[in-house]
């Protein structure tokens, strides 16, 4: 029986289907610019020219320099979807969680029964 492959696999086999349906479909034809659209960038253009050159920007004054920490590593760069792709490993961090702590109460328990049965090192 063949194996079935996890999560990251079926991850990888939606990402190539969505890639095939996106290279299947045709591109869209473009749009004709219409006339009015030129006038009015036109008019916009001659209502610069006309009213001469602006008045100079006021220079922007930074305060104190950026912290560099933060320049490299920043605020979490992952969006909505992308943490939802994830959603998997708090789940897993859950799972983790819970082995550890029914492990810790076994040996607890194995603690207290070698103790109360003399068995080991004395």
């Amino acid at each position: 029986m063949a194996r079935r492959g996890g999560k990251a696999a079926n991850r990888r086999d939606r990402q190539r289907r969505a890639q095939k349906r996106a290279q299947q479909r045709p591109a869209p034809a473009p749009r004709p610019v219409d006339s009015t659209l030129e006038e009015a960038v036109e008019a916009v253009a001659e209502q610069r020219v006309a009213s001469g050159p602006a008045a100079p920007a006021a220079p922007l004054s930074r305060g104190a320099r950026a912290d560099p920490r933060f320049a490299v590593a920043g605020p979490s760069r992952l969006g909505d979807r992308a943490a939802a792709e994830y959603h998997y490993v708090r789940s897993d961090l859950r799972n983790i969680a819970v082995l550890v702590v029914i492990m810790a109460v076994l040996l607890g328990a194995a603690v207290v029964a070698f103790k109360a049965l003399g068995i080991g090192p004395t």
